[in-house]
C-alpha cells in the first residue's frame, strides 16, 4: 500500500543507528499520561516531518496553527528530549509520537523489526521492572503466534492466538490478552509484525474483541494473492476452506427472471447461478439487495450482478413496491422484454395469457352494420385489450373514424351499464362528440361537464363529455367517482407531463383507459411516455430512465419502445384501409420575396445574429425567449411585412398573398372550394381583404380561435353551391371538423410540427371525400421557412420510427448548430439580394421602398420584448391565433 505518513529525511547510517537504539525498551522512560498523549498524536497523524541523523532526530508538527518541533538524542541507553515549546509535557508526547514514527520507518526499511500498531494493541500500561525481572522475562521462550482467518458475510475475520503450553490457544490481542502473563520482547516483536502487516493489508481493529476485519471486498483477492504467502513465513496460519472461494476474485452471477401469474397480478422470481450452482433464496436475496455492489457469500465467494442486470433491477424497484406486495399488472410483462440484461422465462399460464392478448377474436354480428370492416376490427381489439387488463392507444390516421369506434365500444361491445364513462377532449371537439352520439347512438345519455357539476348529476350510466380545461377545474371531484372507461381524445394535449391538465388526467379513477390521437409522437419520446403513463404506468420505465436513454442511444431506445408498445397500439392509415379514398397530391410552392420583404428579413436576421451569436444551443439555453421571438418575426416577414408591428404596407408587398391570389383565380374559376390555413390570424385577415377585393362574388368563411359558433361557418362552407373559400386558423380548425366539400388546401406558412399540418389537411382528405385533394405548401425561398421544412422531415421520421417500425428529437439545437444556417437569407434573385443586403445595419431612416414610407420607428431591437414601440409577443401568443 502507498505510504501516506509524515515526510522522512534520513540516511542509511542514521537508519542503522536508530535500529540498534530501538531494540531497547524506551517506553518505560515516560509516564502513562505522556505515553497516551504521544500515542494519540501518532494515531492522528499529527507528526508532519522526521529528520534523522546517526546521533539525533528532529520531529516537526503544527499545533494550533503554530509550528513546533522537538529534538531527540540518545544518552546512556535512553532518549533525551529538547523542545521548542514551553509545555514540556506536550514536548515529551510529541517525542513519543516521533519515536513510534521512527519504529514504523525502521520496520519498512529493515526486515528484522516491525513497529507496534497502537490501534491494535489497546491501552499502553508501561511497567518499570527490576533488572532481575527483565532478565527473567527475556530468558523465557517466546510462544508461537497462531493467526486464524475466518470467512464471514462481513469480510475476513483475523484473530491472533498464543499457543501456550499450559493453557492452549489464548488471545494475543484485546481485553482478554491483558489478563494473561506479560509478553516477552520476542513476543512483542511478533505482535508488532502482525499488527503492522494487518494495517498495511487493510484490516481494521475491532475494539475489545481483539480481532481484525478486512471489509473491503475488492481488496480481499489482493490480500490472498500478495500478502497471505508472506504471512505464512512469520506466523502459524489457520484458514477455513471457504477462504479459497474468495481467492477466485469477483464473480459475475448469471440471472434470469421467471414471471408467473398470481391472484393479484404478475409476480417475478429471480434465479441466480454462480457457475453451475444455483443460489439459495437467502443468498439470491443478498445479491439482489446489493444491486451493483459486490456481495460476499462465504460458501461461494464474492458475487455481483452485471451492470445491465443491476440497472434492470434498479429501474424495476419502484414498480415492485408500488402495490405493496411485490406484484405487477400483467401488462408489465412487455416492459420486461424491452429491458437489457433481462432473461425472462414465463410460466405456462402467463405465456398463454400473452399469446391470447396478441390474437384478438374476429368481429361478430353484434356490432352496428354502418361500421366499416376495419372499424369493427378496432372495436373488437379495444374490448379484447380491456378484458385482459390492458389499455389501448388508438392511433388511426385522421379521418378514419376513431370517434365512432369508441362509441360503438361503449354502446354495444363493452357497455358496462353500472358505471359512467368519461371522454376528455379539446373544447372545440365537444360538440363533435355530441353530434356523433346523436347521429349514431342516440340511446346514450350524454352530460357535458360545466361549472357547478361534481359528477353526481347522473349517478347511473352516463357519458360525460369534458374539455381538458373543465376537467382541470373539476379535479377536486375526481376522487368521488370511478368511471368505466376514460377516453382522452386528441391526447397530445397531455404531452407535457408537468402541466396541470396532464396531472388532472392522471388523477382520474377508471377501470379502463383509452387514448385517441393520430399524432401520439409530435416532437420527442417524452410525448409517447406521457400517454402511456396515463394508460399503463411503468410500461415505458421511469422518466429519468427514458431521458438518459435518449442521450445515450436514441436508436436503441426506439427499437425498445416499439417492442413495448406494439401490443397496445393500433395504427391504420387511409391508404391501408380506404381503397375508395381518392389520392392526396402535395406540392411545395416556392414564393418570391418582394424587395421590402427581403430587406426587412435581412435586417432582422443580421440584428438577431449580432445580438444572439451564432451558436443555436447557447441561444436556446441562455436567451430562449429572444431567439424564438426573432424566429417569429422572421416568419412574419416571410408571410407579409405588414404583420410586423412597425410596418404599414399594402397587400401587394407580400409575395405570398400575390401568389395566393394568382393561384386562387385559376381554382375558383373552375368552381372548386378552397381551404386556406395559417397560424397567423392577422395574415388571414389580410388575405380576406385581398380576396374579397379580387373575388367579390365568392363566399368567404372564417374559422379561428375567436369564432364562437364553429358549426355555422363549417355548415355554410359545406352546403353552399359552387366555389367558396374557408380561411382557417391552423390550430383552431385542425381538429374536430369536416371540410371534405373542398378539394384544394393552401398552407400559407409552414409550422414546425408536421403532425399539426397533417391534422389540418385531414379535415379535407377524409371519409366522404370523392375527389383528389391538392395540397399546396407555400414556402419562401432561401429563408427560415425552408429550414422549417427540413426540420419537419426529421420529426416525421421520429413518428414513423417508433410507431411503424425510430426516433429523433425535435429540439431546434439538435438540427441546427449555427444560427446563420437557420435564418440567413440565401438564394435570392440577384436584384433582390442586392437590395436586401445593401443596408445590413438597417439604417433606412426615411427612405421610400415600393411606395412604402419607413420611419425610424421601423428600426427596433428586433429581439427586445420590452420595446414599447415594437411590443413583440412571445411565440406562444402567436400560436394561439
Amino acid at each position: 500500500m502507498p505510504y501516506r505518513g509524515p515526510k522522512r529525511v534520513y540516511s542509511r547510517k542514521a537508519l542503522e543507528s536508530w535500529f540498534e537504539r530501538l531494540e531497547d525498551t524506551w517506553e518505560e522512560c515516560y509516564g502513562v499520561e505522556e505515553l497516551e498523549k504521544g500515542r494519540e498524536l501518532y494515531v492522528n497523524g499529527d507528526v508532519r516531518e522526521i529528520e534523522m541523523t546517526d546521533h539525533d532526530a528532529i520531529v516537526h508538527a503544527r499545533m494550533d496553527r503554530a509550528d513546533c518541533y522537538v529534538m531527540i538524542e540518545w544518552s546512556n541507553g535512553k532518549p533525551t528530549v529538547r523542545c521548542s515549546m514551553a509545555d514540556k509535557s506536550f514536548g515529551y508526547a510529541l517525542a513519543i509520537a516521533g519515536l513510534y514514527e521512527i519504529e514504523e520507518l525502521v520496520a519498512d526499511e529493515c526486515s528484522g523489526l516491525d513497529p507496534l500498531d497502537l490501534k491494535g494493541l489497546g491501552t499502553i500500561t508501561p511497567v518499570t521492572p527490576q533488572k532481575k525481572d527483565v532478565e527473567q522475562e527475556d530468558n523465557r521462550p517466546a510462544r508461537p503466534l497462531t493467526v486464524k482467518l475466518t470467512t464471514t458475510a462481513d469480510g475476513i475475520l483475523m484473530v491472533a492466538l498464543w499457543d501456550d503450553i499450559a493453557h492452549g490457544l489464548v488471545p494475543a490481542l484485546g481485553d482478554a490478552a491483558e489478563k494473561g502473563p506479560p509478553i516477552t520482547s520476542n513476543e512483542r516483536e511478533k505482535l508488532i509484525r502482525l499488527t503492522r502487516r494487518a494495517h498495511q493489508s487493510g484490516f481494521t481493529f475491532q475494539g475489545k474483541s481483539g480481532s481484525y476485519l478486512l471489509r473491503d471486498i475488492l481488496q480481499i483477492p489482493l490480500f490472498l494473492k500478495n500478502e497471505l504467502p508472506t504471512w505464512k513465513r512469520y506466523f502459524i496460519m489457520r484458514t477455513d476452506e471457504k477462504l479459497m472461494h474468495l481467492a477466485k476474485g469477483l464473480q459475475i452471477v448469471s440471472a434470469e427472471v421467471e414471471a408467473y401469474s398470481s391472484e393479484k397480478g404478475m409476480s417475478l422470481r429471480w434465479r441466480l447461478k454462480s457457475g453451475e450452482r444455483m443460489l439459495s433464496d437467502s443468498e439470491a436475496t443478498l445479491v439482489l439487495k446489493a444491486g451493483p455492489r459486490p456481495t460476499l457469500i462465504p460458501s461461494l465467494g464474492m458475487l455481483k450482478l452485471s451492470e445491465e442486470q443491476a440497472d434492470f433491477l434498479h429501474n424495476w424497484q419502484p414498480f415492485l413496491r408500488q402495490n405493496g406486495d411485490g406484484t405487477l399488472p400483467h401488462y408489465m410483462l412487455f416492459s420486461l422484454f424491452g429491458q437489457n440484461g433481462a432473461v425472462v422465462k414465463l410460466t405456462p399460464d402467463l405465456s398463454a395469457w400473452r399469446d391470447a392478448l396478441m390474437h384478438p377474436p374476429s368481429p361478430n354480428g353484434h356490432l352496428p352494420g354502418f361500421l366499416r370492416p376495419y372499424q369493427k376490427h378496432g372495436v373488437v381489439w379495444l374490448k379484447h385489450l380491456a378484458q385482459n387488463g390492458c389499455h389501448a392507444l388508438l392511433a388511426d390516421e385522421m379521418g378514419l373514424g376513431k370517434t365512432v369506434q369508441v362509441l360503438a365500444l361503449l354502446a354495444n361491445a363493452h357497455p358496462m351499464p353500472d358505471k359512467p364513462h368519461l371522454i376528455v377532449c379539446p373544447a372545440s371537439v365537444v360538440p363533435v362528440w355530441q353530434r356523433e352520439v346523436q347521429r349514431f347512438f342516440p340511446e346514450i345519455k350524454v352530460e357535458v361537464l360545466k361549472s357547478g357539476h361534481d359528477f353526481s348529476t347522473h349517478p347511473s350510466a352516463c357519458l360525460w363529455l369534458a374539455s381538458y380545461t373543465q376537467l382541470r377545474r373539476h379535479r377536486v371531484h375526481l376522487d368521488k367517482v370511478e368511471f368505466g372507461y376514460t377516453v382522452l381524445d386528441e391526447a397530445q394535449f397531455i404531452k407535457n407531463p408537468d402541466s396541470k391538465v396532464s396531472q388532472a388526467c392522471m388523477a382520474v379513477n377508471a377501470k379502463h383507459r383509452l387514448v385517441l390521437t393520430g399524432t401520439p409522437l409530435e416532437n420527442r419520446h417524452l410525448d409517447l411516455w406521457t400517454l402511456f403513463r396515463f394508460l399503463m404506468p411503468g410500461l415505458l420505465g421511469g422518466r429519468r430512465q427514458l431521458t438518459d436513454h435518449v442521450i445515450r442511444d436514441p436508436v436503441a431506445l426506439s427499437e425498445r419502445l416499439r417492442k413495448q408498445i406494439a401490443p397496445f397500439v393500433l395504427r391504420r392509415t387511409k391508404r391501408e384501409v380506404l381503397s375508395e379514398l381518392p389520392p392526396k397530391v402535395e406540392t411545395t410552392l416556392i414564393c418570391p420575396l418582394t424587395p421590402i420583404q427581403a430587406r426587412e428579413y435581412s435586417r432582422l436576421a443580421n440584428q438577431g445574429m449580432a445580438a444572439l451569436g451564432d451558436n443555436v444551443a447557447s441561444a436556446v439555453r441562455e436567451k430562449a425567449i429572444s431567439l424564438f421571438t426573432l424566429l417569429t418575426r422572421l416568419r412574419q416577414a416571410c408571410c407579409d411585412p405588414h404583420l410586423l408591428p412597425w410596418m404599414q404596407t399594402p397587400t401587394e408587398s407580400s409575395g405570398k398573398l400575390n401568389l395566393l391570389r394568382e393561384k386562387l383565380r385559376e381554382v375558383l374559376e373552375s368552381g372548386h372550394k378552397v381551404v386556406v390555413f395559417s397560424q397567423f390570424v392577422s395574415l388571414l385577415k389580410r388575405a380576406e381583404g385581398a380576396l374579397r377585393s379580387d373575388f367579390p362574388s365568392i363566399p368567404i368563411f372564417e374559422l379561428t380561435g375567436q369564432t364562437h359558433d364553429r358549426a355555422a361557418p363549417v355548415e355554410g362552407f359545406q352546403t353552399c353551391m359552387g366555389a367558396a373559400i374557408m380561411l382557417a386558423s391552423l390550430r383552431a380548425a385542425g381538429t374536430g371538423i369536416t371540410l371534405h366539400a373542398a378539394d384544394y388546401v393552401f398552407l400559407l406558412d409552414p409550422w414546425w410540427n408536421p403532425a399539426v399540418e397533417a391534422q389540418a389537411v385531414d379535415r379535407v382528405h377524409r371519409i366522404g371525400q370523392n375527389r383528389t385533394v391538392f395540397v399546396y405548401r407555400m414556402v419562401t425561398q432561401g429563408t427560415i421557412e425552408e429550414r422549417i421544412e427540413a426540420l419537419k422531415v426529421s420529426k416525421k421520421a421520429l413518428f414513423d420510427d417508433v410507431l411503424h417500425g425510430l426516433a429523433g428529437d425535435g429540439n431546434l439545437e439538435r438540427h441546427f448548430h449555427s444560427l446563420r444556417d437557420l435564418i440567413a437569407l440565401t438564394d435570392q434573385p440577384e436584384e433582390e439580394s442586392a437590395s436586401a443586403m445593401g443596408d445590413p445595419q438597417g439604417d433606412l431612416h426615411d427612405e421610400s421602398v415600393d411606395g412604402v414610407e419607413l420611419a425610424q420607428s421601423s428600426l427596433p431591437q428586433a429581439i427586445t420584448l420590452s420595446d414599447p414601440v415594437n411590443n413583440i409577443p412571445a411565440p406562444s401568443a402567436v400560436q394561439k391565433d
